[in-house]
Formats: structure tokens, sequence, C-alpha cells
């Protein structure tokens, strides 16, 4: 994830758009903070072969050659294909459970939503603090 971790929750962002719009933007960037903690964590927890064969078998569905692929690449491949493969709860869900229990879903935050929150600010004045 690292630097390109907004790029890397692309997918997760897309699947949010358009839906839970009444849901307030602190904790929609909670929930990608969340989804990204446990993807990270099953990424991290995979061996480096396990890794490899996962990067494999998304370059052959998305029509790549491996050869020709960097690094980058190659982890965002990863990333996107653990992004299918583990189970995460919908927005809404979340959400809802969220302001039930926050102590339930906070330890996993990374702390990426801070950043996120502090752009969507930046961003909503105009380019200027």
């Amino acid at each position: 994830m690292g630097d390109n971790s907004s790029e890397d929750r692309s997918d997760i962002t897309t699947s949010t758009h358009g839906r839970g719009a009444d849901i307030d933007p602190v904790l929609r960037a909670k929930y990608l903070d969340y989804c990204s903690a446990r993807i990270s964590e099953v990424f991290l927890s995979l061996s480096d072969e396990r890794t490899y064969q996962l990067m494999e078998e998304a370059a052959r569905e998305s029509g790549l050659a491996v050869g020709s692929l960097g690094f980058p690449e190659m982890m965002r491949l990863v990333t996107r294909k653990l992004q299918r493969g583990v189970p995460l709860p919908d927005l809404e869900k979340w959400a809802r459970e969220y302001e039930e229990d926050p102590a339930r879903y906070d330890a996993y935050l990374l702390g990426l939503w801070e950043e996120e929150t502090e752009e969507e600010r930046f961003d909503s004045e105009g380019g200027s603090e």
C-alpha cells in the first residue's frame, strides 16, 4: 500500500461512490482506512511465493505479461486481487456497526483517514489552509 494507498484503494472507493451519500465523510474515510488495514494485514501475512502466485494469477486475468511488469504494478495487481478476495463489510453496514461500537474497529485503523479528511478540508477551502 505505502505511498500509493489512495490509488490502491481505488476499487473500494469506486464501489462506495454514490452509495451511502448521507454517511459522514469522516466515517467514509475511516471505512476506507479500515479496508486498507484489513487488506494490508492479509498482504503482509503472505509468503513471498504466495504473493508471486497471486500476482501471476492477477496478471493473467488482466491479460498482462508478468515479465513486462515493474514492481509497483505487480504490487497493485496483488492488492486489487486481495480487495476482491478479502471479506469486507459494505459501507452502510460498517458505518452502523462503527457508530454502535467504535472500539470494535478503531484498533484496526491505520490513521489514513486523518490524512484523507485533512485533504478534503483543504480541497473544500479552495486549496488553502
